[in-house]
């Protein structure tokens, strides 16, 4: 009856050391909680202005008068329209050239109105043949992946001659020819990385 007394006592002792065991594990316990926000703000808008105009060229070979006349050309811009992350947008212009050798200049600005700097990934020119010849005056270059535009006020001008070739009877098969002067404009980014993350006692 003893033996058994002491066991029972044992048994309970035992019991009760373990749930202070458990009770003093628990008290011990801490839950730290990191909870946030992050937020995505980025908008893309790079895009021509009205300052993209027709220009006369003066007989010293510079830049004249703008044309304000229809009759002598004008340039449309149209809405810039977006699709995913692409954005695209066109300058029609319409020029009446008079003879061989006459000549215009079409002065492009664009603007990137952007959270985010942008940078010149691409640029063609298309129409330099069959009667009509379109140069950069003064040898001005447009270099793509060097030519950048800061976020918000960044601004690029680039002025184009639009001629009549002087060797020519006339401009293309029919009397006309259209042509392109196409700019590419990319997000200019850094991809931020980090080599080592630590959690180390101090």
């Amino acid at each position: 009856m003893k033996k058994s007394n002491k066991k029972n006592r044992a048994l309970i002792v035992l019991v009760v050391l373990l749930i202070a065991l458990a009770v003093g594990y628990a008290t011990f316990q801490t839950v730290l909680t990191v909870s946030g926000t992050a937020t995505g703000t980025f908008t893309w808008n790079v895009h021509f202005t009205g300052d993209t105009k027709l220009y006369e060229v003066t007989d010293a070979g510079a830049k004249g008068d703008a044309i304000t006349t229809e009759a002598r050309g004008k340039v449309t811009l149209g809405e810039a329209s977006t699709t995913g992350q692409n954005q695209a947008q066109t300058a029609t212009v319409t020029v009446d050239l008079k003879y061989p050798g006459d000549a215009v200049i079409l002065e492009t600005v664009i603007k990137n109105d952007s959270t985010q700097d942008a940078k010149l990934t691409g640029f063609n020119v298309d129409g330099d043949t069959n009667g009509l010849i379109i140069t950069q005056p003064n040898s001005a270059t447009i270099t793509p992946n060097t030519d950048k535009l800061t976020a918000k006020t960044g601004t690029c001008t680039a002025q184009f001659l639009i001629k009549w070739d002087p060797t020519a009877d006339k401009i293309g098969t029919s009397g006309s020819q259209t042509f392109t002067i196409e700019f590419t404009y990319s997000q200019d980014t850094t991809e931020k990385s980090v080599t080592t993350l630590t959690h180390a006692d101090s």
